[in-house]
């Protein structure tokens, strides 16, 4: 019995979501915070988590987080869907919109689950390749959002893993020229100079936009992400969404998080001036080019086939990078996040040594 035959085919043609898990002395391949939470208030969360009952379940959906984002943003409370994560969010929106035959646009290179998913649920993906630069080509966008009756247009903006984000402005007239509903994922927009989408979404029904505790706050391991759209919209998405995701750790956590949050400011201005250093650095060894990003990364080629530089820093230097050859346009870049200002200081040396030494 061959059991693929139970499987649809859109699952069959493709691969799982793998990223490389090399062990490494330095890891900056996954655009995480080098910081962790601070012990002290590690130790707070641990003892109040300790009174709350394990054996009932959490809330159907978050109330607690929705609330405080409404806070925050001045939004209503039923612009906010609180998640697992905000992947799991995109596998949310997209099965919520996302039939046979239904237009995908998705600009590339970017985040491939997006893509992924749209495939498995039998969409039809249209893709708009950025410009040489690795620019988004939003006139491109532009004009084939504009023929879509329906469908989902999805951008990254910072984008992975280019770090490129859109021109001021461009994401309103994108809503204002297509029906489509719009998905703009800001999973990096803390590091990024341009200013939030959100609020766009009091006006634009057709506008949902992503967000994460995973990289400013420091809570990659605990998952914990949210959409924001307007309540017409958000109300359709929820009844896709899976129940009690939102465990009561996790949610305490990003509560907690939330409370003071000078210190993640005071660590994204940190990676943003660490940013600069590392790249003029890596700009200072002869050939190599540097991408400017708006995110906590950016891209990379040197003068050494990309695959081969990244295998030689973890198997030489100890150093794991991100290797995106298979994207793409970007078949000779490496893509770096940013770290402790040792284990960048580490890193540019070690590319330094395996170019000098190839």
């Amino acid at each position: 019995m061959d059991v693929r035959n139970n499987f649809r085919k859109s699952v069959l043609d493709i691969s799982a979501y793998n990223v490389s898990g090399h062990p490494a002395k330095i890891k900056l391949n996954q655009n995480e915070s080098p910081f962790d939470i601070p012990d002290k208030l590690k130790r707070e969360i641990i003892e109040e988590f300790v009174r709350i009952h394990w054996n009932r379940y959490p809330d159907v959906f978050s109330r607690t987080l929705p609330e405080r984002f409404a806070t925050m943003y001045g939004l209503p409370v039923a612009s906010f869907i609180a998640s697992n994560g905000s992947n799991e969010l995109i596998y949310t929106i997209e099965m919520a919109l996302v039939e046979h035959g239904t237009e995908v646009l998705i600009p590339q290179p970017t985040f491939y689950l997006f893509e992924k998913v749209a495939l498995i649920l039998g969409g039809r993906v249209r893709k708009v390749f950025a410009e040489p630069s690795l620019e988004f080509n939003e006139e491109e966008i532009m004009r084939v959002a504009s023929s879509m009756p329906s469908g989902l247009i999805i951008l990254g903006s910072p984008n992975n893993p280019t770090g490129k984000s859109v021109s001021d402005g461009f994401i309103e007239e994108l809503l204002k020229s297509t029906p489509a509903m719009v998905l703009v994922d800001e999973a990096y927009i803390e590091f990024s100079p341009k200013e939030s989408v959100i609020g766009l979404t009091k006006t634009f029904k057709n506008l949902i936009v992503l967000r994460t505790f995973s990289k400013a706050y420091s809570l990659a391991g605990l998952r914990v992400g949210y959409l924001i759209a307007h309540p017409d919209t958000a109300s359709q998405v929820l009844k896709v969404k899976i129940p009690f995701t939102v465990n009561p750790l996790s949610e305490f956590t990003a509560m907690k998080l939330l409370e003071d949050r000078r210190l993640f400011t005071e660590r994204v201005e940190f990676l943003k001036r660490q940013k600069v250093i590392m790249a003029e650095s890596l700009r200072k060894i002869s050939r190599v080019k540097v991408v400017d990003s708006d995110a906590n990364f950016f891209l990379f080629s040197a003068p050494m086939q990309a695959t081969k530089l990244f295998e030689q820093l973890l198997e030489k230097k100890s150093v794991l990078i991100r290797d995106v050859t298979s994207y793409p346009m970007l078949d000779n870049y490496l893509r770096v996040n940013v770290g402790s200002e040792e284990e960048c200081r580490y890193f540019v040396e070690s590319v330094k040594s395996c170019l000098e030494n190839q």
